[in-house]
């Protein structure tokens, strides 16, 4: 029987070490997410992200404000509206069907900050 390099062995076991701590690693970008979404707490309520970085807010079926936004981290910031020519940020997270955002700092945009902060929205199938 042969005997195996220990180098072989400690290298294999370096690699598949890497490759755990890379997948469980906090650092690791998560995309936020696209798709309508719906409040949790009333369903005539959705927004909807799109991948080329707009969005629209719909209310009984009706568009009631949209824009643009960008994405740092887990920062979701609105770009302005015509209602609201100005930024509101936000952080988000997501679990793969509800996403929930909460307001980060201040924002002077009150229909903006009341159908944003603290809301959490369903995946749409």
């Amino acid at each position: 029987m042969k005997s195996r390099n220990p180098f072989h062995i400690w290298a294999l076991a370096a690699i598949i070490l890497s490759l755990v701590l890379g997948a469980c690693s906090p650092t690791a970008a998560k995309k936020f997410p696209t798709g309508k979404f719906s409040l949790s707490s009333d369903q005539n309520k959705e927004y909807e992200f799109k991948e080329d970085l707009s969005w629209a807010y719909y209310e009984g079926g009706l568009m009631a404000a949209k824009g643009t936004y960008r994405v740092e981290g887990n920062s979701w910031i609105e770009q302005g509206t015509d209602e609201c020519p100005f930024e509101g940020k936000y952080t988000w997270s997501y679990d793969g069907k509800n996403l929930t955002f909460k307001l980060d700092g201040s924002d002077s945009c009150a229909p903006r900050r009341a159908a944003t902060d603290g809301q959490t929205f369903v995946l749409k199938p």
